[in-house]
């Protein structure tokens, strides 16, 4: 479990975090003894058999995501997966069958669309106000220290696409989100700008169809500070979000002469305005709330509610069709260079 998930859960007064597990068990117990979880175990087994476990909370690297989730969901516990959900879709449909067949909570976390800016532009867009959204474009940007990248013995090295195959799933269910279609990547292209010998390309600029509408996404190991940006054209406005800082700007249609230039630009720096007060009043009374705070906090209550969970391992088997398929083109076009 990831600090980040440590943090959510103790946001949750129903929740109790009662045991952690790795393969490294030393470093199982550094991080009991850390975060003050009274039980600590090498595999997943052990805590079954250990019993009075309602959720596991799978952070491991995606590729043992199905056989955890299938032996716990067996075991009768609830499981919430990182995303990826799986890398092929042979796995991620195992954990759809398993969840199918207990009728158990099976939450993947998309924890992107659970951002406040995010939430903000999913609500405008539901509610038809700039109409249908035309186009999307998703940039993800990483400097070169990015924890993962850095790392030559990281395990997302040895993932089909590298380093890009553990983060192209938010891309990819953001677009079927704000499109509300199955998307279809068209079309990759990779370069390598960084010297990380380990890194076989370092940045990916991909093209998406839905039905009649393009997406776009484009990934960096070199940027110059970390950035999410995500650009929504639709028929009557765009929305301009920036992920991390947590902002978000609409821009209705507009006339092109010098007082509307004028006053769009007043328009802008109050939305701004607006958004860094609410972040700010955010921090200072610790009501904060990261996509992944956020996302485990609904998982939570929806389970105690008796509700699916936010996102269902359905839609995470649908992401994984899509990403299956782009790894295997990075792997080709790597392959060829």
């Amino acid at each position: 479990m990831t600090i980040g998930h440590f943090r959510a859960w103790r946001r949750i007064s129903q929740a109790k975090i009662i045991a952690v597990s790795d393969i490294n068990e030393d470093l199982a117990k550094i991080t009991a003894e850390k975060w003050k979880v009274p039980h600590f175990y090498k595999t997943l087994s052990e805590i079954v058999a250990a019993g009075g476990v309602d959720v596991i909370d799978i952070c491991t690297p995606p590729q043992t995501h199905a056989p955890l989730a299938v032996e716990a969901m067996k075991a009768g516990i609830n499981v919430l997966i990182e995303k990826p959900m799986a890398m092929t879709v042979d796995d991620a449909q195992k954990i759809v069958e398993s969840q199918e067949a207990t009728g158990l909570s099976a939450g993947v976390i998309h924890n992107w669309l659970y951002d406040a800016p995010v939430l903000a532009a999913r609500e405008i867009v539901g509610k038809g106000k700039l109409g249908e959204v035309l186009n999307a474009e998703i940039e993800a940007l990483n400097t070169k220290e990015d924890s993962m990248a850095i790392n030559a013995k990281h395990w997302s090295h040895r993932l089909p696409g590298g380093r890009f195959s553990e983060m192209l799933a938010h891309p990819i269910y953001l677009l079927r989100d704000f499109f509300r279609s199955d998307v279809k990547c068209v079309n990759i292209e990779l370069s390598k700008i960084g010297d990380y010998p380990w890194m076989k390309s370092d940045e990916l600029c991909a093209t998406f169809r839905a039905g009649k509408n393009l997406g776009r996404a484009y990934a960096s190991f070199n940027s110059s500070r970390d950035a999410i940006y995500i650009n929504l054209y639709c028929a009557r406005g765009i929305l301009k979000l920036e992920v991390i800082n947590s902002t978000l700007n609409l821009l209705p249609a507009r006339k092109t002469n010098r007082l509307s230039k004028g006053s769009d630009s007043v328009r802008q720096a109050s939305q701004l305005v607006k958004w860094t007060a609410l972040n700010t009043g955010k921090i200072a009374t610790k009501s904060w709330y990261s996509g992944h705070d956020m996302y485990i906090k609904l998982f939570a209550a929806n389970l105690m509610a008796k509700k699916p969970p936010p996102v269902t391992a359905v839609e995470g088997l649908a992401v994984v069709r899509t990403l299956e398929e782009m790894c295997k083109r990075i792997e080709a076009i790597q392959a060829k260079e």
